[in-house]
């Protein structure tokens, strides 16, 4: 997941956001250890975190996951709804 979302600078990118030395983000990367609870934490709380959360929950089938992940896009759909309007609506207004 870390290479697909940082495929510049990954372990750089990796330890800024899970709150870890670089050399301990590249040992990760390279599967030589594994991500401690802490660094999980820290990176489910970075800009990445849901992206992260959805990677880790893919395939669970789980009802509290699927109604979680279908408020998020209900939300989002609604966000970008409410933009088109307000652009609609300044269009209009252009044209009185």
């Amino acid at each position: 997941m870390a290479r697909r979302l940082w495929p510049s600078k990954t372990a750089t990118n990796l330890a800024s956001r899970a709150h870890i030395s670089e050399r301990a983000a590249k040992l990760w990367l390279e599967g030589r250890t594994e991500p401690g609870a802490d660094a999980l934490v820290n990176l489910l709380r970075s800009d990445a975190g849901f992206v992260l959360l959805q990677q880790i929950m893919e395939g669970s089938g789980t009802r509290w996951w699927k109604e979680f992940e279908r408020g998020v896009l209900i939300a989002e759909l609604e966000q970008k709804q409410e933009f088109l309007r307000q652009q609609l609506d300044h269009l209009k207004e252009g044209m009185k």
